[in-house]
């Protein structure tokens, strides 16, 4: 936040990457670089989200002694 504030940018344009090295250029104290400043892309969001992954097997939608009752029936596959 400090570095795009320095750099006059919003903190969503300053690259992750260059970030990361200008951190451990000053743990070393050497001469810090220039971060690299992102085009602004704007539409260019995407959600931090993942989809559902695939089950082995469906959602329990039935009370579980249904279920079992049904297994122990030979009417569902266990």
């Amino acid at each position: 936040m400090k570095a795009s504030r320095i750099q006059g940018v919003p903190a969503d344009r300053i690259s992750f990457v260059d970030a990361l090295r200008w951190l451990e250029m000053a743990a070393e104290e050497t001469e810090l670089p220039h971060l690299t400043i992102n085009p602004a892309r704007p539409g260019r969001v995407e959600p931090r989200v993942l989809k559902r992954r695939p089950k082995e097997f469906p959602l329990m939608k039935r009370p579980r002694r249904d279920l079992k009752q049904d297994i122990m029936n030979g009417t569902l596959a266990a």
